[in-house]
């Protein structure tokens, strides 16, 4: 079992280098190692890059891109494609609702399918709700209509998410690596479930792994690790009960001078 996991890193490292090799292919590596080192944060970020991410997922940064809103429609003198409109364009209540900022959330495969369909440089990117939006405008504008709104990003944009998702795939085999003890066949799931959090979130915890154990098998400590102060020289520590009885005398020579005074 464990030669077989130290064999599917190398496998998922060399699929990330090669830009020949399927990246779905490769996050299919990655949903497997997770399922054979139990790390459920590895398989399911690796599922959400292949099948997508649904409206309530965090979604990783780099899947966040700019660009323009567009229309396209007709007016009597002709026919309109790719006009650009600004968010304060639009009517009052659809201003909140809209931005230039695009969530990429369809999996891989669909982005690659993008790229290979776009014949302009450009993906169209339908807008939600769009179709209500225009046939609102379409009613109180006779003077044009409007077909569709869509976000018009560029395939360079779409290139660089796909780029960003190979990068995070060479990280995180580095993370798992520097994870596992050095006669370990295979990284423990605490590891992985960190590496991962760090790549994709951005969030690293430190991860202390015991190196002593004969199996492989690693096992882990996971949490913010806290220093502890050093035990100070013995003198230093002399001096501090000392200064602690000093206080402590001083202040019962206080009160006993308070209870003289009533007496008296």
């Amino acid at each position: 079992m464990g030669r077989r996991d130290s064999k599917l890193i190398d496998e998922i490292e060399r699929g990330a280098l090669d830009s020949r090799v399927s990246l779905a292919d490769t996050l299919r590596k990655c949903v497997a190692l997770g399922g054979q080192t139990r790390s459920a944060e590895l398989r399911d970020w690796a599922r959400r890059e292949l099948s997508g991410y649904g409206p309530n997922d965090e979604l990783p940064e780099w899947r966040k891109v700019i660009a323009p809103i567009l229309f396209d429609g007709v007016n009597m003198r002709a026919i309109f494609k790719g006009m650009q409109v600004s968010v304060t364009e639009l009517p009052d209540f659809a201003r909140d609702s809209y931005s230039n900022e695009v969530e990429l959330r369809g999996g891989v495969g669909e982005l690659e399918a993008w790229l290979r369909e776009a014949d302009d440089g450009t993906v169209r990117v339908g807008l939600p709700g769009g179709a209500e939006l225009a046939h609102y405008i379409n009613l109180h504008n006779s003077g044009q209509r409007i077909d569709r709104f869509y976000w018009g990003v560029s395939t360079t944009a779409i290139h660089g998410v796909l780029d960003r998702v190979r990068t995070a795939l060479t990280a995180l085999v580095a993370e798992l690596r520097d994870g596992m003890p050095e006669h370990a066949d295979k990284p423990s799931a605490e590891a992985a479930n960190q590496a991962v959090q760090f790549i994709v979130t951005g969030k690293r915890h430190r991860v202390t792994i015991n190196n002593a154990q004969a199996s492989g098998d690693a096992t882990s400590s996971v949490g913010q690790a806290q220093e502890q102060e050093p035990e100070p020289p013995g003198w230093k520590r002399w001096a501090r009960i000392s200064g602690i009885i000093g206080l402590v005398v001083a202040v019962v020579g206080t009160v006993a001078g308070v209870l003289q005074y009533m007496a008296g």
